[in-house]
């Protein structure tokens, strides 16, 4: 076993022991190399950042459960390769959709019913958001109400970028736990908001 694969598992290890340190370290080693691959996939800035943000979030709410039989850096090119592979599909099944419902009713693409749906869950969302400690709130706010990137969260708030993440880390999954009572019609018109997701 190679000196890197061991010096990986020390750090999942420390991790699974709830290091934030451990985190960030890897964090910082892998970012910059995980958005440079996806970019080379996909070349759409926004989106390769949010899933690059998504397997680190994946990383740290799994870290207690999580088996990697492989080097942890080919665990993590893996995974953004699969989020890249499920956008495109994900994309061409939503085009595909829109063009159904385009052609079943070419006047509207969404019914009276949905926009309820989708309104009350906008402020289920903005409920459960006010309820965030303030530096929390701060984070989410600027990230999907202002669009500011991980780096630049950071020099508004005058913390690390590792901190940016671990509060909206905290903030997508309580937003999950908070939403996951709602409907399925509710659930999918949140799937349609780009800001819920991609950071």
């Amino acid at each position: 076993m190679s000196e890197k694969v061991l010096y990986e598992k020390r750090l999942l290890e420390r991790i699974k022991n709830d290091s934030d340190a451990a985190f960030e370290e890897i964090y910082n080693r892998y970012w910059k190399q995980l958005f440079n691959f996806g970019m080379r996939k996909l070349n759409q800035r926004e989106i390769v950042e949010g899933i690059v943000q998504e397997v680190f979030i994946d990383l740290w709410v799994r870290r207690k459960s999580i088996s990697i039989y492989e080097s942890l850096s080919s665990y993590l090119h893996s995974s953004v390769n699969f989020r890249i592979i499920n956008q495109y599909k994900s994309r061409s099944i939503r085009e595909k959709y829109l063009d159904t419902l385009k052609a079943q009713s070419p006047d509207t693409s969404i019914s009276i019913e949905e926009l309820i749906q989708f309104k009350d869950l906008k402020l289920n969302i903005k409920g459960i958001i006010k309820k965030f400690p303030i530096q929390r709130q701060k984070a989410y706010k600027l990230r999907f109400n202002k669009g500011l990137s991980y780096s630049e969260i950071a020099d508004v708030m005058e913390i690390s970028v590792s901190t940016v993440e671990k509060h909206l880390i905290r903030a997508i999954k309580d937003l999950r736990v908070s939403l996951r009572e709602l409907t399925l019609a509710s659930g999918m018109a949140l799937l349609q908001d780009p800001l819920f997701f991609f950071l």
